[in-house]
């Protein structure tokens, strides 16, 4: 095979498990001792020599600093992670938990925010990442087309979340059920039966499973679910107004469940605008904890995820499978806690509770 067809080849399939300083050498005509020089940016090398061994590397399709770590053993210590943004404290807690638990470990974590098929192209037939952390957020953050490019290539990852296509995919999740159940046991507990659960879009299971665990934990407490009148957010602080706006000037509710922290504030807005006492009138509810939940007035009764702990555990679970060979646990789910402050009509007892709230916790499921 001729020079030019070695570096025909390695274009078209830009499989960077083949390239080896003997590849390189041998069509660019140095030894390895002087390739290795260059990759290492030794300032020995004479410019015109550099200048044609990077030539070549050019060819090949991929960067010194990609070609530099696949012949170093394949290996470039950098997670890739996809979040939707950074708005949300959700993905800036999540984003914390894998980084600090990559870093601990002696890798890298890089950051994308556009899911597109060119992004992750770019990342992987560059060879600038080990493997993946994606978190589903509608249809619009990924397909699982993308999952199936990273599994064809063998390229490790973790999804976060709960989309549509999870069933043959590894996950890290939160356990949506459990959570809402705790939250209908204690409307039950409230003596609560006329009750409005304003949801988030459509696309997303999260949000349907709280519906579902909401109205099972009806059920178990002799609560018929059929009563809860369920409407559609979409997360966002201003749909959750918009939804109390339609709702509340038209019938009488004793709590209100929102399937997010941002809905519920929305809630407790338009109910400061109209007078509506909260939780003398009614009781407000979220999920998510977020960090304005403790210092709204008054402070919000909500269901705490480990958002944290999810970017740990992602990392963690990227790692087992890169570094010890283990097989990716195709669910894991962290546990959800109650967290009861004023907004549901609890008296909290400051001098006896920490930081005026009380816990309840389910476990795993």
């Amino acid at each position: 095979m001729s020079h030019n067809e070695i570096g025909f080849k390695m274009r078209q399939k830009k499989d960077v498990s083949k390239i080896t300083i003997d590849v390189v050498a041998q069509k660019s005509g140095f030894s390895r001792a002087t390739v290795s020089r260059v990759l290492n940016r030794d300032a020995s090398v004479k410019p015109a020599t550099a200048q044609k061994i990077l030539q070549v590397i050019e060819e090949l399709g991929y960067t010194p600093h990609s070609i530099a770590s696949a012949l170093s053993g394949g290996k470039t210590k950098t997670l890739a992670i996809l979040l939707p943004d950074l708005v949300h404290e959700y993905y800036t807690q999540l984003l914390a938990g894998a980084d600090s638990t990559a870093e601990e470990h002696g890798y890298i974590l890089l950051l994308k925010t556009r899911n597109t098929k060119k992004v992750f192209q770019e990342l992987v037939e560059g060879n600038r990442v080990d493997a993946f952390i994606l978190r589903y957020a509608g249809p619009t953050s990924f397909d699982e087309d993308l999952l199936k490019y990273l599994r064809n290539r063998q390229i490790p990852y973790v999804v976060i979340g709960t989309p549509p296509f999870l069933d043959t995919h590894p996950a890290v999740m939160i356990d949506n059920i459990g959570g809402a159940r705790l939250m209908a046991h204690h409307y039950a507990a409230h003596g609560f039966r006329r009750i409005l659960f304003v949801t988030g879009p459509e696309y997303s299971n999260d949000s349907k499973d709280r519906l579902y665990g909401f109205k099972v934990g009806l059920s178990e407490k002799g609560i018929d679910p059929a009563g809860v009148v369920v409407c559609e957010g979409d997360f966002s602080q201003q749909s959750g107004y918009e939804v109390a706006k339609q709702y509340l000037l038209q019938e009488r509710f004793d709590g209100v469940f929102a399937a997010n922290d941002s809905m519920a504030l929305g809630v407790i807005q338009f109910c400061q605008d109209r007078g509506i006492r909260v939780p003398e009138d009614l009781a407000v509810t979220g999920f998510d904890d977020t960090f304005f939940a403790a210092h709204l007035q008054p402070p919000l009764t909500t269901i705490r995820q480990p958002m944290f702990e999810i970017g740990v555990v992602a990392v963690l679970n990227l790692l087992r499978t890169m570094e010890k060979g283990e097989q990716l646990e195709p669910r894991v789910i962290l546990p959800t806690k109650l967290i009861i402050r004023r907004s549901c009509g609890c008296t909290i007892e400051k001098n006896t509770l920490a930081d005026g709230e009380r816990v309840q916790t389910n476990g795993l499921r």
